[in-house]
């Protein structure tokens, strides 16, 4: 009986060992079919990962397993993508990404922001967007997003930004909206952005920027407004941007700047007027930027500086005329900042003006000998004036030519036998005939030495004379015999004589 309990007891369990090892087999087997199938469907809908030739959408990875990408660039090919398409919820596979660009290859092919995609990263710091078909960032479209520190959207044809477009982005440091087509900034477009620092809305077509539409943004350093139409400032069009350090208005369509239009920006160093239309500054156009260091209106249309417009920027150190149609450029226009531009950082670009030659520039030559920039001496060495226009009567027969001053304008050659002859018949003719206004091309001011120099008539007779105002500004202007009556009208006709003859 014993026996028999024994060999019961070994049969139950062997029994109960079968039974173990067989199901260990089989949830073995189940685990290995459920893991297979778990990552077959994970490298189906790995975005990272896309096999299908027929996807709208390929994005490339630094990282290809799944949830460990933080970068993908992502490239759409076919056109007719819709907010429905499965491949959106590809993107789950990757939800670590910090950085996101979508680069869209044919026209018309993404014509949506993928928000549920967006809003599914809760890493993403940098969000790229070109070449879509936006046409309108609606209202609240970025909004939201607690990492986001950059957004650019690049080439994506926007027409417009609706109200609070760009709203409750807390870590926003960078929003760049370049190359499209908006037209007009209208006010809380930008709203509760407390980190943004840099704006970027150049290469579209604003014509219009309202007042105090960048008044939230009361962080921001750096606002590029470069290549649009803009053709109006008023001094609330910057209402807020107490902590501008940098405004890019370069190529738009301005005609004129009023006073105080600049005068919110408190901290505002670099100041970029190249390249629009420019006319006329008011004389005050400028005050309140006390801490503005550069200053460029290259390209632009101005005949004339006011004496005064300098006063608001005493601390410029670069000052940028080059190329527009100055006619003179005088020692009061320059005096606020003089001292500044001894220094060896110091620049002021005059070249490509139209400045006559004549007393008002006799600064100029004393500057260069002062000054410690190497960068400013060689700009003022570019600098050229034109010799003025000369209307004599033929009554005006006692002047004699100077020799020395025909040799320099016309640079005829000393070495000429007949050159002798030439100069006296010449001389002489001019004497006898009428001379009708003439324009003598451009030189450099330092070929003309600087005691040589006439004064305008209307300065001598009014004796006024930028340089001779003041006794503390003897060392820019000593008044002597050069720039006398006799000796300044004798030298405009030596030199009306040499335009007549060329």
């Amino acid at each position: 009986m014993e026996t028999v309990v024994q060999y019961l007891l070994l049969a139950l369990a062997l029994t109960s060992v079968q039974i173990s090892y067989t199901e260990s087999r089989l949830n073995e087997k189940r685990r290995d079919k459920t893991e297979r199938r778990f990552h077959s469907t994970q490298i189906k809908d790995n975005i990272c990962e896309i096999t299908d030739r027929e996807s709208k959408v390929h994005c490339y990875c630094e990282n290809t397993e799944v949830r460990t990408a933080t970068r993908a660039d992502c490239w759409v090919f076919n056109g007719g993508i819709d907010e429905t398409d499965p491949i959106w919820s590809s993107f789950s596979s990757q939800p670590h990404l910090e950085r996101l660009t979508f680069n869209v290859r044919s026209d018309g092919a993404l014509k949506f922001i993928p928000l549920q995609v967006i809003h599914r990263m809760k890493r993403l710091q940098k969000l790229f967007i070109h070449y879509a078909t936006l046409d309108k960032i609606e209202k609240r479209t970025f909004s939201n997003m607690s990492t986001v520190r950059e957004i650019t959207l690049m080439n994506n044809k926007i027409t417009a930004l609706d109200f609070s477009a760009f709203t409750n982005l807390p870590a926003l440091v960078n929003l760049t909206i370049k190359e499209n087509k908006v037209t007009e900034i209208q006010r809380d477009v930008f709203v509760d952005l407390p980190s943004l620092r840099n704006l970027d809305l150049s290469f579209n077509s604003i014509n219009l920027a309202h007042d105090a539409c960048f008044e939230h943004l009361t962080v921001l350093n750096d606002l590029i407004l470069e290549a649009n139409s803009i053709t109006i400032l008023t001094r609330d069009t910057f209402r807020g941007l107490a902590n501008l350090t940098r405004l890019d208005l370069r190529s738009n369509k301005l005609a004129m700047i009023g006073d105080l239009t600049f005068t919110e920006l408190w901290n505002l160093n670099e100041l970029l007027l190249d390249n629009n239309e420019l006319k006329f500054l008011s004389e005050r156009a400028f005050d309140g930027l006390v801490l503005l260091q550069k200053l460029s209106m290259t390209g632009n249309k101005l005949k004339s500086i006011n004496e005064g417009l300098l006063e608001g920027v005493r601390g410029l150190e670069l000052l940028d005329l080059r190329n527009n149609e100055l006619e003179y450029f005088t020692y009061e226009n320059v005096k606020p900042i003089i001292e500044n531009l001894k220094m060896k950082t110091s620049v002021l670009y005059l070249s490509g003006n139209k400045l006559s030659c004549d007393c008002r520039l006799s600064w100029i030559q004393m500057l260069r000998n002062e000054s410690k920039s190497e960068i400013l001496r060689a700009a003022l060495d570019d600098v050229t004036c034109v010799l003025e226009k000369v209307d004599r009567s033929p009554n005006d027969v006692n002047f004699d030519v100077p020799k020395s001053l025909y040799e320099l304008v016309t640079n005829n050659a000393p070495q000429d036998p007949n050159y002798e002859t030439f100069y006296e018949e010449t001389s002489q003719a001019f004497k006898e005939t009428t001379a009708q206004p003439v324009v003598k091309s451009q030189i450099s001011i330092f070929d003309v030495p600087i005691e040589t120099l006439p004064c305008p008539s209307e300065l001598v007779q009014n004796k006024e004379d930028s340089l001779m105002l003041s006794s503390k500004d003897e060392s820019y202007w000593q008044p002597g015999s050069s720039c006398s009556v006799l000796s300044s009208l004798t030298l405009i006709v030596t030199l009306g004589l040499m335009c007549v003859l060329l």
